[in-house]
């Protein structure tokens, strides 16, 4: 048995996990808006692979934190399989580093509308933040990113050598996803309700 791995995010990446939670295939699409091609690259890989949506042991989707526009993708894609009976499972960006195994340190994205968002941990404490550009400080310690797509201008120039997610996924999958399968489907993480994000300015 197999799972469906989406990651709408920012830019989509999708793969196929054994049973054993090991990559039969993980890409990463640049180029072309992620809604334009979620269904047709979802199914070319389903083929691929000689799968279909109903022999899945589960879909398992990156439920943010993130903008609603990008991580809707992904969640009413898994809602679509949930009708033929698949799994459901889901996780957070910031619990990557935590299950590969990193005691200490900073997930970080750029938010909403001039904002950054930081998740920071060590072995007795976790907090979340949101925080303006005009009050930008990068503290000491190694910094986690979703991708380059995650980071702006301004951030891209404060923070030295972040490890990116998507690698730790790519090259951990048997570690990070037994916590997935294992754990309560997370409730998608916006960094604005969707009222809010769609809101216009004053």
């Amino acid at each position: 048995m197999s799972y469906l791995f989406i990651d709408s995010t920012y830019e989509l990446t999708l793969g196929v996990l054994d049973d054993g939670f090991n990559w039969l295939s993980f890409e990463r699409e640049t180029g072309q808006k992620a809604s334009q091609i979620i269904q047709k690259k979802a199914f070319e890989l389903l083929s691929k692979h000689n799968l279909k949506p109903q022999n899945l042991s589960g879909i398992i989707t990156v439920n943010g934190p993130g903008f609603y526009t990008g991580l809707r993708l992904a969640e009413g894609f898994s809602d679509v399989f949930s009708f033929f009976g698949t799994k459901q499972f889901s996780l957070y960006s910031y619990e990557i580093p935590l299950w590969c195994g990193y005691e200490a340190g900073t997930w970080f994205t750029k938010a909403y509308r001039g904002e950054y968002f930081f998740y920071r941990w060590n072995k007795s404490e976790s907090s979340q933040e949101l925080m303006a550009a005009k009050d930008l400080k990068i503290s000491e310690g190694q910094y986690f990113i979703h991708s380059p797509a995650s980071l702006d201008t301004l951030s891209s120039g404060l923070i030295q050598n972040p490890i990116e997610t998507f690698e730790l996924l790519k090259s951990s999958a048997p570690k990070i996803f037994p916590h997935v399968i294992n754990g309560l489907k997370r409730e998608p993480f916006y960094f604005r309700a969707p009222e809010d994000e769609f809101k216009a300015n004053p």
